[in-house]
């Protein structure tokens, strides 16, 4: 039903979702915590990474940290290494 309404497109980047995508992500176009509900009229189809740069974007704007997702370091044994592990700056202890 979303993805009708919105074409076949993403809400965020306006892109068409490819047959079979299973990156996309609803979101609420009123978010729950300014008094938005869960009914249809209120969500909006994303991908997956789009739906991470809002998050990411709103975060930022409001100034609170995002700890929703896992930020990535390099190793500390080297000055280069091509495995990241996870950081554990933000993460609840």
């Amino acid at each position: 039903m979303l993805l009708k309404r919105q074409n076949g497109q993403c809400s965020w980047c306006g892109l068409y979702f490819k047959h079979g995508e299973e990156l996309a992500e609803l979101d609420h176009i009123i978010p729950k915590s300014q008094g938005g509900d869960g009914k249809t009229a209120n969500l909006q189809l994303f991908h997956g990474h789009c739906h991470d740069l809002k998050t990411a974007t709103y975060k930022a704007v409001e100034g609170t940290p995002d700890q929703s997702h896992i930020a990535e370091e390099p190793c500390e044994s080297k000055d280069t290494c091509t495995v990241l592990k996870p950081s554990q700056r933000g993460r609840p202890r």
